[in-house]
């Protein structure tokens, strides 16, 4: 799925909030978020939607404090964004998010993101698995979670392909990492947004940083621990993370620049 070929922002902006489960928040761009164009990074804008997630599972009583007491959490298996401008520093952007159903045994969440004049600069379709914590592995979805998952959910503003792009052959490596305490989230493995900072990192031409792609489809396949030493690969817009010690593929992501836009 690339930008604007196929994204209906007219649409995207008519869809209604849905009463029963949506949610709304506003936050603004930082300084520490920005590039050396002045604008916000893709990462900054999935971390707001991360945040904005978390208030809108809380809404419908299944965020992070309505589910570890049964041992499982949610984790983002896949997120799709679609960014049509990033904002300047101290702009202020409004996250609204929804529940939009279930996908291949995920629950799915869009999110929806304008200026301060209404606009829509950025449209994004998440996927989550629920995980349990004493395992470290996929969660069967118990009775009460089921109960409370929204009926109907609100609409979904993308479309994204049910089998994101693969690489036509194997990727280059570009970087090393290790992964250290100041990456991990609640959940004790390194956070996605941090992630999405490793990929970007190496995702522009001759493995440079390019952290204001027109699109990014990444997919989350396995948990990074701390301490974990892996290997960032990328080429022609296709990325991967990888276990050094064992070439596990822990991630994936398909990357469109701005300049192939259309529209």
């Amino acid at each position: 799925m690339t930008p604007d070929m196929t994204t209906d922002w007219n649409a995207i902006k008519t869809a209604t909030l849905p009463a029963n489960c949506g949610w709304r928040g506003d936050y603004r761009v930082r300084y520490s978020e920005i590039t050396a164009n002045g604008k916000a990074t893709l990462p900054a804008l999935a971390d707001y939607m991360q945040d904005a997630a978390g208030w809108g599972a809380k809404r419908i009583g299944l965020a992070y404090d309505d589910t570890v007491d049964q041992g499982v959490a949610w984790v983002l298996a896949r997120m799709v964004i679609n960014v049509r401008d990033y904002p300047d520093n101290g702009d202020i952007i409004t996250v609204e998010t929804w529940p939009s159903g279930i996908t291949r045994r995920a629950a799915t969440r869009d999110f929806r993101l304008c200026d301060a004049t209404g606009r829509i600069i950025a449209v994004a379709q998440s996927f989550w698995a629920l995980f349990d914590l004493d395992t470290r592995r996929a969660a069967r979805w118990p009775d009460w979670l089921m109960a409370r998952l929204p009926d109907p959910p609100g609409p979904k503003l993308i479309d994204p392909a049910l089998h994101p792009a693969l690489a036509p052959g194997p990727l280059p490596d570009c970087d090393t990492l290790k992964a250290r305490p100041s990456d991990l989230d609640i959940y004790g493995h390194v956070n996605n947004v941090r992630l999405m900072q490793w990929i970007l990192g190496v995702a522009g031409t001759n493995s440079t940083p390019d952290f204001q792609p027109a699109m990014m489809d990444i997919r989350f396949r396995t948990e990074i621990r701390v301490q974990e030493r892996v290997t960032v690969r990328h080429a022609n817009g296709f990325a991967a993370i990888v276990r050094t010690s064992d070439d596990t593929e822990l991630v994936r992501a398909h990357i469109i620049a701005p300049d192939t836009q259309q529209g």
